[in-house]
């Protein structure tokens, strides 16, 4: 039988869903739940609220009399209790009917998350050791070495056609997926002999042959360095518990930092204990062991001013500003590579770099200091999600954003009324007149103001294109209640971006209403600063933003302080896609 218990489980945009998973499956009496996990259906739920699709991971037992087999599953996050977890396997197990408890013919395996029970599953079907598969995955690494370019590979083993054996590769926090094969013919020849393969491989790792372990976890994570450095990291954590020192200056802790997973592939419990590190070499005025686990704890590189300053709360201050974020936010964006300690005040970032520059005169006053990353990391956020953020932007706040062609300003003015009866001729100057105006670009400054002849249309007591310029002037952002208004849109330039911009005045009442007038500069700058102030639950101007807005950010982007289960990988069809993210600006 299957034994199913309710449990609580919280979406990413916020919402707590009861979900039933299982605490055990006996898949003789209960064949379907094979079948379910063969599918990929198992503990994937879909939430009520945002329909997002997850699968949640949960420890249970999985027997299998008929086959001989009784796994322990864990989650993915618990690799590094592979040695505890087998024998807790091997205690089990005692208990079964002797088909299971007795050793020989018997598959005992520890395993963590579902591909991997899927896996094991898939090779049951048709028949190869699953020691064997593992070592599929090793020559498809040795023959496909352009795999491990980019951290978190995870590759599976998916099914069998007529002629080949097929994987899927895939990475964290990465909408590409791969599909690679083996031909039936090799795979065949090497299973066919396998005397000769358990001594090549005895041969190549006498101490650590995958057909001789003294544990029940069988994958080629156990090749990795992490799960040990994860199993070193919760063994400094007791140590700290229990009020014991550790020596964060030797060789092991190095190396310890050296191979644990970052950012968000950190399992919830490794997140905790790296804030008790943190906080014991914070105790110590070890400022530079501060740096090493703040970039393990969030993946994001921290530059050695920040360890050098002499203000020793700030990376605690950063710690806790992004962990409040939500993780993908932080620790899966990739469009934030480094966070930089400048000279000045304010903050910058670049979408080219992915890096973060962070004033140092915003380090004395620990309030703006606060608004000023959230802000910057908004920027990230807006660059990761480019499309779907510019869609709603539009469609919500009328942002639209023109350049420098014929059609654009056309465009634009078709918005504040049209051409009017201006001849092709004038048009065509009109269009010049406003580049000009629009300048070079990199400026708080207009361009050159046109200087066309008396009586040109360009003077005309209601011309839209004149009006939107000369209610521009310079710092924009400090003029925009002032800017040319029609048909319920507000009209500027934007002489740092070389663009032309229509906005709803709604918009503008809202700009109003938030701290800083700097988010009507552009539409990037208005959800950084929207950003800014969606998450910090403290601002008292933050119930200014109306609740369908609020909504939609906690739906699209996330809630803070969330620790939802990973989404579902997105179920692939035939023919095989690969899916890319959109570019940067």
């Amino acid at each position: 039988m299957a034994v199913f218990h309710p449990t609580s489980v919280k979406c990413q945009c916020g919402n707590t869903l009861t979900v039933q998973l299982a605490k055990s499956l006996n898949v003789k009496r209960s064949p379907k739940t094979r079948e379910k996990i063969l599918l990929g259906q198992l503990h994937r739920v879909s939430c009520p609220s945002c329909s997002r699709q997850m699968t949640v991971e949960k420890p249970f037992y999985y027997s299998d009399l008929d086959r001989n087999t009784f796994f322990k599953v864990l989650p993915s996050g618990e690799r590094h209790l592979w040695k505890s977890a087998s024998k807790d396997l091997e205690t089990a197990a005692n208990y079964f009917p002797e088909k299971i408890s007795a050793r020989d013919n018997r598959t005992l395996r520890v395993i963590f998350g579902m591909d991997e029970l899927r896996e094991k599953l898939v090779a049951q079907d048709v028949g190869i050791d699953d020691r064997i598969v593992e070592l599929l995955k090793v020559f498809l690494v040795y023959e496909h070495p352009v795999l491990l370019r980019r951290a978190r590979l995870r590759l599976v083993f998916d099914r069998v056609t007529e002629d080949a054996y097929e994987f899927t590769a895939a990475y964290e926090h990465h909408q590409q997926r791969f599909r690679l094969s083996i031909p039936s013919q090799i795979v065949n020849e090497i299973a066919a002999k396998p005397d000769d393969l358990k001594k090549w491989v005895k041969n190549a790792h006498p101490n650590s042959s995958i057909f001789e372990l003294n544990d029940h976890w069988v994958n080629m994570w156990r090749w990795s360095p992490q799960p040990s450095a994860l199993e070193q990291l919760k063994a400094y954590g007791e140590q700290l518990k229990a009020g014991q020192s550790i020596d964060m200056t030797s060789t092991s802790f190095q190396q310890m930092l050296d191979h644990l997973p970052r950012g968000n592939h950190l399992p919830a419990w490794a997140k905790q204990d790296l804030r008790l590190l943190f906080e014991f070499a914070k105790q110590n005025n070890l400022q530079s062991v501060e740096d090493d686990l703040f970039e393990v704890r969030f993946e994001i590189e921290l530059e050695d001013d920040w360890s050098a300053n002499d203000d020793p709360e700030d990376i605690d201050t950063l710690w806790k500003l992004l962990k409040d974020l939500p993780d993908s936010n932080v620790e899966g964006n990739t469009k934030i590579h480094e966070i930089l300690l400048g000279d000045g005040g304010g903050g910058w970032y670049s979408p080219t770099s992915f890096d973060i520059s962070i004033g140092s005169e915003e380090l004395a006053h620990r309030e703006r200091f606060e608004d000023v990353m959230r802000h910057e990391v908004g920027h990230a956020v807006h660059e990761i999600n480019l499309q779907l953020v510019n869609g709603w932007l539009e469609k919500r706040f009328g942002w639209r954003v023109f350049g420098t062609s014929d059609s654009d300003i056309d465009e634009w003015i078709g918005l504040m009324g049209g051409w009017g009866n201006l001849t092709a001729t004038e048009q065509k100057q009109v269009r010049q007149y406003l580049r000009t105006a629009l300048g070079e670009g990199g400026s708080w400054q207009p361009g050159p103001t046109p200087t066309p002849s008396p009586g040109d249309p360009w003077y005309g007591s209601d011309f839209g294109p004149r009006l939107a310029f000369e209610k521009t002037g310079p710092y924009w952002f400090k003029n925009f209640k002032n800017w040319y208004r029609h048909d319920g849109r507000a009209f500027y330039l934007n002489f740092w971006y070389q663009t032309f911009i229509a906005v709803d005045t709604a918009t503008l009442d809202l700009v109003g209403e938030m701290p800083d007038d700097y988010a009507s500069m552009s539409h990037f700058e208005f959800f950084a600063e929207l950003y800014a102030l969606h998450y910090d639950l403290d601002d008292e101007k933050r119930d200014r933003i109306p609740a369908d807005v609020s909504a939609w950010l906690v739906e699209n982007i996330g809630s803070p302080e969330q620790n939802a289960p990973m989404p579902a990988p997105p179920v692939q069809k035939e023919p095989w896609e690969t899916v890319t993210r959109p570019s940067a600006r």
